[in-house]
């Protein structure tokens, strides 16, 4: 008999979310669709970016609370980020915007659709 409280039936998924990791994906359920057209050629999270490399915000998905967390920080439509390093673990990760530092999650970044990095030197 298993421990008060854990669950035996199998559980359903619900709302599950596709995230591209390539162009031949499909788009059904992505954040970034509209018009019917995939941008999946021209976004990336943020936490996919690599240190060194900086772009443009896109999008801030996620809550609305979370939402207006990000953009009140400065992650507002066009705004430039660059990405300086990432902690020993890889999580938090340290940015560079508006002129000043800070450190985010890459859970929080992975909400964060930029444009394709530019390339570094």
């Amino acid at each position: 008999m298993p421990p008060q409280g854990v669950a035996t039936e199998p559980i359903e998924a619900q709302d599950v979310e596709i995230v591209h990791h390539s162009a031949d994906e499909k788009c059904v359920g992505c954040p970034d669709l509209q018009d019917n057209e995939c941008r999946a050629h021209t976004v990336m999270t943020l936490s996919d970016y690599k240190p060194g490399q900086k772009g443009r915000v896109v999008k801030v998905c996620g809550n609305p609370d979370f939402r207006r967390r990000m953009m009140e920080m400065g992650f507002v439509k066009g705004t430039e980020v660059s990405v300086v390093k990432y902690a020993p673990l890889n999580d938090p990760m340290e940015l560079v915007l508006m002129g000043y530092h800070l450190s985010i999650r890459r859970g929080q970044a992975a909400d964060i659709l930029m444009n394709i990095p530019e390339k570094t030197a």
